[in-house]
C-alpha cells in the first residue's frame, strides 16, 4: 500500500532517552557481592591442600587485519525515500555504518525490512527500569514497534557492526516521538542481531517509542534510507521510508 508520505515535523525526533533495565543492574552488583559476605573477623579455615600453580597459558595469534574489503549477497535497488508502505509491505534499505569508508570500522549493508506491528507497553514493563526521566503514564504513551528484517548484501573490512537498522516514530501530523533506549535484558521488547551476516539472515526487532498522550502515533520508518556517504561536517537531509500504523480500533 502506497500514499502521499507526509512531511514530519520533527526529524529524527525527540531527544532519546535513556534507560538501564533492573536486570542488567543486578548482573554488575552480583559479582562484587559474590566477592564478599560472612564474618569479616571470621580467620578463614585452614587447608592441607597445597595450592596449584596454573600453567602459562599460550597467547593465542592474532588473525591477519584484512585490507580488502568482505562483500556477500548482491545489491538491490532500494526503496524510494519518502515512500509510504503499509504493515507487511517490504523495503528495501540501505545504511552506511561509520563516516569513513577507508576506515577500519566502516561497513554498508542492505536490507529487507517489514513493518510488523506496534503495541502498547504495559506500564508494568517499565516498573524495574531507571529512567533518566521517569514515564508518565497519565499524561504519555508507550510503544513497542515491531520490524522484521532480512540481510540481503553487506561490504566492508568488517561485517560484526553491521545490525538491523533502528526504526523511528512519528504521529499522525509528522510530529516526531521520543526514541526510549533501555541497555541490558528487556525482555518485554528485545532486538536480534546478525549473527552470521550471511544474506537471507532474518532477524526479529523491538524498537520503544513515547508519544504525549494527546497524540496519535500515525508512522514509523526509517530516517537513514538512502544513508549516502559523507563527512561529519557535511550538511545532509533525509527522507524516511514509512510505514502507516492502521488506525486502533
Amino acid at each position: 500500500m502506497r500514499s502521499a508520505a507526509p512531511t514530519p515535523a520533527v526529524l529524527p525526533g525527540r531527544p532519546r532517552r535513556r534507560a538501564r533495565s533492573a536486570l542488567a543492574a543486578l548482573l554488575l552488583v552480583a559479582p562484587l557481592a559474590a566477592c564478599g559476605g560472612g564474618d569479616e573477623e571470621a580467620a578463614p579455615a585452614a587447608s592441607s591442600t597445597p595450592p596449584v600453580t596454573p600453567s602459562a597459558s599460550p597467547t593465542p595469534t592474532p588473525g591477519p587485519t584484512p585490507t580488502e574489503p568482505v562483500e556477500v549477497g548482491a545489491r538491490r535497488e532500494i526503496t524510494a525515500p519518502g515512500a509510504v508502505l503499509g504493515v507487511g509491505d517490504a523495503a528495501v534499505i540501505e545504511m552506511h555504518n561509520g563516516f569513513d569508508p577507508a576506515g577500519p570500522a566502516y561497513s554498508e549493508a542492505q536490507v529487507t525490512s517489514r513493518f510488523v506491528g506496534v503495541t502498547v507497553a504495559d506500564p508494568a514493563d517499565l516498573a524495574g527500569v531507571d529512567l533518566d526521566t521517569p514515564i508518565d503514564p497519565a499524561a504519555e504513551t508507550v510503544y513497542y514497534v515491531r520490524t522484521q528484517h532480512t540481510l540481503e548484501w553487506a561490504r566492508g573490512l568488517s561485517l560484526v557492526s553491521v545490525s538491523p537498522p533502528h526504526v523511528r516514530a512519528w504521529d499522525v501530523d509528522g510530529a516526531g516521538a521520543s526514541d526510549l533506549l533501555v541497555f541490558g535484558v528487556f525482555p518485554a521488547c528485545q532486538s536480534g542481531r546478525f549473527a552470521e551476516h550471511t544474506p537471507g539472515e532474518t532477524v526479529e526487532a523491538c524498537d520503544i517509542v513515547v508519544l504525549p498522550s494527546a497524540q496519535t502515533l500515525g508512522y514509523v520508518g526509517v530516517p537513514e534510507n538512502p544513508q549516502l556517504t559523507r563527512d561529519a561536517h557535511e550538511q545532509y537531509e533525509v527522507q524516511p521510508v514509512l510505514w502507516q500504523v492502521p488506525a486502533a480500533g
